[in-house]
């Protein structure tokens, strides 16, 4: 049976393959400078509609198979005007350069296409592809190697969510948006629930691996990723208008707007939005909104643009774990009350200046501030059985300055910058209902100032990199001293300066293949929880929080790569070997509010390799994916009980993790696509205690989408085989007798479905 099944399906792939070339034509042509006559190296040339396209080798050639029926090539490349030709034999097209006043400001924290970095980018299309409305946690665990992630209600489209970029925690990634830091500067984290939605205004994403390149905001420690907000510069004018409806009552609206160029000098963008799902998880419903909006002036040499944003949600909390013995009772058990939820909203303003000397010098600035806050509350019983709650809110506001200038002559390309902030926060804490009146209350602030400088030299096929950053810092915090009842003592003060030097190059072997090897190291100071133990600053642990037990934890990586590119296959492999010294490592025992303790392991590695490709077989065809397999071992640790262990694996860290994505196109404008993923088994605990496991779990989801002139339609169906799996986890406490008995984890959402209708204007 087996046999016949695959004999049939081979048959019917020649069959189809025979037909394409039927209706197929070849083109070559040539891409090349229009002021130098040099030829292009890498650019894109494409045709849109048919998911075909190819890269220009050294000699700006290229050769690209497309439909007959197909009238236009679009040929594009960083720094020079994307242009659309007609198609015809031996084509000879000439890119006019363009120093894109946008571009400028992103140059600044991303590594280049050929920099010797572990990067994967996201671009416009498959970010339109692959987004519904789900946070980034989300969808770039689909799209990039090494991450995986977990939600908090069940489902990936609000709420909370949490992912591990090589098993390293997201508050160990540093995260920007064009160029400004969304990270919380004290804690490290980003909570993207507080900004749901804004990634529908997001031109590319690009996720580096390791060091990467120096960045503004917290350390680039297990990696950084670099949102990049629409660019509106030249951006025709519309808009669009998106609704979906889903499985748990899920429903999205997004509208957006264009004014495209006005009078050549002007443009201006805005996008609001909706969401509102009750989660698969008892009461772990959202109710969100975002509004992003953006504006500018350009001119000859300058750009004067404004990017904002402001957003809230209102979400039932879910943050604990759940015993394995409960959720096969029900898997959507959720210990936390009903009454236990959340209203916190998250703001950014950016203002950026980019101004071009010549075609040599060129400078970008940006004045920022970004706040968040809200509340956060907690239902427990009281003492006569009656329930009670507590108010956790939280107040941050943010401000900074960043400044890059940039210097290309022949060979060489060098930039530098200086990035300087102030970030202050206030911890309260009241009893219901006399929230206005906080029993606790402390704040803390965090000054950083940071230079940095990046050098590439180019020669033939070599490219060699130099990237240093200096980060110093002060953090201080001013404790309740009425609570915790002592004489006052002044501010508890830390200090932290980090010196991370990154060296690489890279080498064309050929027209489709480049290596690249790298070094680098990165030194990241603890957070406040860190410091503390815990989120208040109290009787037990003030003596520790005021002394200097806590550590900075530093990395020394290697990585080595090498990229293919062809016609029809995109291959890049990576090898990483990262090796921590005082790594800032969770140890399992849950602090509160899902937050896992941590502390100083003083030797462990993690090492693995990593895969991604791209292969169109024929026009109606292409298999995308990536994958990860990864080593960690942590070479000793002491407990607090003093029991000390030996080569051990760090928690939430699988060795295999496999992505995998097959599209067909039957017809015009229609698209199936499967895809699968697979993520090994993993620890819950340090002492690797074979019944506090994570299990493996692979998963299948199905989309199907209909694009018309202006309607786009799309079904997505997630969990196709209804399998209760899980994402995330923690020990659990089953009987409150203090010792951890049971694995708890975060279920996933059974079979689900997500309907969405998009309509341009």
């Amino acid at each position: 049976m087996f046999s016949k099944l695959l004999r049939s399906t081979t048959l019917l792939c020649f069959l189809l393959t025979i037909s394409t070339s039927l209706f197929a034509q070849t083109i070559t042509g040539k891409v090349l400078n229009k002021e130098t006559d040099e030829p292009i190296t890498g650019a894109n040339v494409y045709v849109a509609d048919a998911n075909k396209g190819a890269v220009t080798d050294r000699n700006g050639a290229f050769s690209l198979e497309v439909p007959k029926s197909a009238q236009t090539l679009t040929i594009s490349y960083v720094g020079y005007k994307t242009k659309q030709v007609s198609i015809e034999e031996n084509l000879t097209v000439y890119l006019s350069p363009s120093l894109s006043l946008e571009e400028i400001v992103i140059k600044g924290v991303r590594a280049e296409k050929n920099d010797p970095v572990a990067q994967s980018i996201v671009e416009s299309k498959e970010l339109e592809e692959a987004y519904n409305g789900q946070q980034p946690s989300f969808y770039l665990e689909n799209l990039t190697p090494a991450i995986f992630s977990y939600s908090e209600s069940g489902t990936k489209l609000a709420n909370y969510g949490s992912m591990r970029l090589r098993g390293i925690s997201d508050n160990r990634i540093n995260m920007t948006l064009n160029g400004v830091p969304l990270n919380d500067m004290i804690d490290h984290g980003v909570f993207f629930s507080n900004f749901t939605d804004i990634s529908d205004s997001f031109e590319s994403v690009q996720v580096q691996r390791g060091v990467g390149t120096s960045s503004n905001g917290v350390a680039s420690y297990a990696g950084s990723i670099n949102f990049e907000s629409v660019n509106i510069e030249g951006r025709d004018k519309g808009g669009q208008l998106e609704l979906g409806l889903g499985s748990y009552d899920s429903y999205r609206m997004n509208a957006s707007l264009s004014s495209g160029m006005i009078d050549d000098k002007w443009s201006f963008y805005g996008s609001y939005s909706r969401i509102l799902s009750d989660g698969y998880r008892y009461h772990t419903g959202t109710n969100a909104h975002s509004l992003f909006f953006s504006g500018g002036y350009f001119g000859e040499n300058d750009m004067i643009k404004i990017n904002a944003f402001d957003a809230g949600s209102k979400n039932g909390l879910g943050y604990s774990a759940v015993a394995e013995s409960d959720l096969e009772e029900d898997p959507r058990t959720n210990y936390l009350n009903e009454n236990d939820d959340d209203d916190f909203g998250q703001r950014l303003v950016q203002l950026q200046h980019t101004h071009i000397f010549s075609d040599k010098f060129s400078t970008t600035s940006s004045l920022y501030y970004g706040g968040s806050g809200g509340d956060y509350l907690y239902t427990y019983a009281d003492t006569d059985s009656t329930m009670a709650q507590i108010n956790y809110p939280l107040y941050n506001d943010h401000y900074g300055l960043i400044v890059n200038g940039f210097w290309n002559s022949g060979n060489w390309e060098i930039s530098s910058g200086i990035h300087g902030y102030i970030f202050d926060r206030i911890n309260e804490e009241s009893f219901a209902p006399d929230f206005e009146n906080p029993y606790y209350r402390d704040t803390s602030d965090k000054k950083e100032f940071s230079w940095f400088a990046k050098a590439e030299w180019m020669h033939n096929d070599f490219k060699v990199f130099a990237d240093l950053q200096v980060r110093t810092m002060e953090f201080s915090i001013h404790p309740d001293y009425s609570f915790i009842g002592i004489p006052s003592e002044g501010p508890i003060v830390k200090n932290w300066t980090f010196i991370s030097p990154k060296l690489g190059i890279s080498y064309s072997v050929s027209d489709n293949i480049t290596t690249y090897a790298s070094a680098g190291r990165m030194g990241r100071e603890p957070t406040r929880t860190d410091i503390l133990g815990g989120f208040r600053l109290g009787p037990p642990n003030y003596s520790q929080a005021r002394a200097d037990n806590f550590d900075p934890e530093y990395v020394n990586d290697y990585e080595a790569g090498i990229k293919l590119n062809y016609q029809n296959l995109a291959l890049q492999a990576n090898y990483f070997y990262m090796d921590f010294t005082d790594e800032i490592a969770p140890i399992g025992e849950v602090i509160a509010f899902g937050v896992q303790k941590r502390r100083n392991i003083p030797d462990s590695y993690r090492t693995g390799v990593e895969l991604e490709w791209n292969y169109l077989p024929a026009n109606f065809l292409t298999f995308q994916g990536n994958l990860t397999y990864m080593q960690s071992k942590i070479d000793s640790f002491t407990t607090g009980a003093g029991n000390t262990f030996t080569d051990k694996t760090p928690i939430l860290s699988p060795e295999w993790i496999v992505n995998g994505k097959v599209k067909v196109y039957p017809i015009d404008n229609l698209t199936i696509s499967l895809s699968g993923k697979f993520v090994g088994e993993s620890y819950l605990e340090l002492t690797n205690d074979p019944g506090m496991v994570l299990p493996s779990y692979t998963v299948f989801d199905a989309s199907v989408s209909y694009e018309l002139d202006k309607l786009s339609f799309q079904l997505e169906i997630n969990n196709l085989e209804d399998k209760v799996y899980y994402s995330g986890g923690a020990p659990v406490d089953t009987n409150a007798d203090g010792i951890n008995d049971e694995p708890g984890y975060f279920v996933n959402a059974d079979r689900n479905v997500f309907f969405s209708i998009r309509y341009r204007l």
